[in-house]
């Protein structure tokens, strides 16, 4: 679970600052103007005389553009911008992420285009500089941002690769918050092990006398939870407990309880974890009532493990009201809401109330698709903006190239005899440094793509277990409604759970484009080679490539098993395969 106070990446955390109360009223240029203690070249110097180590942190400018209306605000930043020394890139890469930053806060929610264009010509920037230092800060800052509009295919690799360059040039410049917000949006986006190799960093040097270490040794403990490594993930909780004590920390503490309890559970101390999920209740209702609602529904999984269905729903229905009544609409809410809704279908289940089920898993699967579809984001746009921004940095090199060569020439034809031979040894360097900076772009280049394999094989495996997962869910509660007596409302629902396709036309194109994205020019070979294919012989391909079993593709494309049998045999007809010819193998040719 993410506290609040780990989660957001901006003003609030970065600064220091509560966020302001953006004016209805509407004022013209003049007014605000008036209200300024200084002039537009005074904000510039701010950042024109910013330490590259730093981020700008001016509470002042901060306040000002956020009461600014949208016109206002536009306007002070086209001005100020006028006053950013050219030349000057760590003011222009800051003024950038100024920008951004001012932006999100102020239009949370929307306008994420125009954030993108502001961090991506931020990254150019910093690539133009051609300081490194620079290029980690920026990519650090452009991870910050992405975080906030939880674009955790982003986070990851920007925000990874920008502490690992500071590390290696100034790690002293890097401190406990760095690598708690780092870790925790590594966290987010279910990058597990690095999330605890740069935790770990955080405690490293400070053990037990910072107020950061009892979030970082949390961050941990529950990074090893998710890896199913439970002996580890006990003793960082430990560790986490033991410091909440020692400097009374109470929030923390039954925040690091409920993670204790669960893992309690998990390991059949069930009156142990019931305890505890009480007392986290108990102690967080008022302060973080969503932790408090998410004890409940570990103590209604209690309830349905000791057969007390009735009891369960009686937990369930007060983490429901909790959940949706919440102020702090956060992802962490969402998917303590998605684990209520699935409670409660196995807890109607077992009350033989299968209409009920229904109900909450229509529920559920809506949550549940569209935050797998956000904590996996992943699309063509990514690796597109990777490309673009690669060859960018590319282009910019060969023109900074062109340019001294320009130069170069110039000065031949003032002291020709003077400079040959410099201008044939700069030449010799140029050309030694422009195969290095290919070489580079080359590796960048192929690190990106191996990369994003890896990203989306992930998801074609979620998909595809999720597929399954929803499949296993229909036939349950078919099953449910076929042992209940006949009534029109039972035979309503049972028509809908018939009519029901497991694939949708909306699943096989997110199917279907991940599987371009792992096996490039797959479709295109077979309809090339056999133009006749049907689009169900494409899909029973698809899943043969993957070597699913007959009885998973039935369930994934909602037909029996003897159906998934006989369009078998009508692919290896229409592919003319011989007899002693296997399938999938002819298939992995493709």
């Amino acid at each position: 679970m993410r506290f609040d106070c780990l989660v957001l990446f901006l003003l609030p955390i970065s600064l220091g600052l509560l966020p302001v109360k953006v004016s209805a009223q509407t004022e013209d240029f003049s007014t605000q103007n008036s209200r300024m203690d200084r002039s537009y070249e005074d904000w510039a110097d701010l950042f024109n005389n910013l330490d590259i180590s730093k981020n700008i942190d001016n509470e002042a400018i901060y306040s000002y553009a956020i009461e600014l209306d949208s016109l206002s605000l536009n306007h002070f930043i086209e001005e100020v911008n006028k006053y950013i020394e050219p030349g000057n890139f760590n003011a222009m890469t800051q003024f950038l992420y100024f920008n951004a930053q001012v932006f999100t806060l102020k239009f949370p929610n929307q306008n994420y285009r125009n954030i993108e264009e502001l961090a991506n010509k931020m990254v150019l920037k910093a690539h133009e500089s051609q300081d490194e230092f620079l290029i980690g800060k920026t990519y650090r800052n452009f991870g910050n941002i992405m975080y906030g509009w939880q674009r955790f295919d982003l986070v990851s690799s920007y925000s990874v690769a920008g502490v690992r360059i500071i590390e290696e040039i100034y790690p002293e410049l890097l401190n406990q918050e760095d690598y708690l917000l780092l870790g925790n949006m590594l966290f987010s986006a279910r990058n597990y092990e690095d999330a605890i190799v740069f935790s770990k960093k955080g405690v490293n040097g400070n053990l037990g006398d910072s107020s950061v270490d009892y979030a970082l040794y949390n961050t941990v403990g529950q990074s090893f939870q998710r890896l199913e490594m439970l002996d580890s993930a006990k003793f960082y909780f430990a560790l986490c407990d033991d410091l909440c004590d020692r400097n009374n920390f109470k929030a923390w503490k039954y925040v690091n309880i409920q993670n204790i309890a669960e893992v309690q559970y998990i390991e059949d101390e069930v009156e142990f974890a019931r305890r505890n999920f009480k007392a986290v209740y108990a102690h967080t209702i008022e302060e973080v009532p969503e932790i408090a609602a998410q004890a409940r529904i570990w103590l209604a999984k209690i309830s349905l493990r000791e057969g007390k269905a009735d009891s369960a729903l009686f937990y369930l229905n007060s983490s429901e009201k909790i959940l949706l009544g919440y102020g702090v609409k956060r992802l962490q809410t969402k998917y303590y809401l998605q684990d209520s809704y699935l409670t409660k279908i196995q807890a109607f289940r077992d009350l033989g109330e299968a209409d009920s089920s229904y109900f909450y898993f229509i529920k559920y699967s809506a949550l549940h698709d569209s935050l797998e579809h956000l904590a996996s984001l992943a699309d063509l746009s990514v690796v597109q903006m990777r490309m673009d921004h690669t060859k960018n940095t590319y282009d910019f090199g060969q023109l900074q190239i062109q340019k001294e060569l320009v130069e170069r020439r110039r000065n031949v034809v003032i002291f020709v005899i003077l400079l040959a031979a410099a201008i044939g040894l700069s030449y010799l360097a140029w050309q030694k440094k422009r195969l290095q900076y290919k070489n580079k772009i080359a590796s960048l280049e192929k690190e990106a793509r191996e990369a994003e394999m890896l990203i989306v094989k992930s998801q074609l495996k979620n998909f595809t277990n999720q597929l399954l997962e929803k499949a296993k869910l229909l036939e349950e509660l078919e099953e449910e409604l076929n042992s209940k007596n006949e009534s029109e409302l039972h035979f309503e629902y049972l028509a809908k759970l018939n009519s029901s396709r497991i694939l949708t036309d909306k699943d096989w194109s997110e199917f279907k484009l991940l599987f371009e994205r792992v096996y490039p020019g797959f479709f295109g070979a077979t309809k090339e080679k056999y133009p006749t294919i049907t689009p169900a012989e494409q899909r029973i391909a698809a899943l043969l490539r993957l070597q699913f079993s007959a009885k998973e593709m039935a369930d994934i494309l909602g037909v029996s098993v003897d159906s998934v049998h006989k369009s078998r045999q009508r692919l290896r007809q229409r592919m003319e395969l011989s007899a002693d010819t296997n399938v999938e193998e002819y298939l992995m040719s493709f």
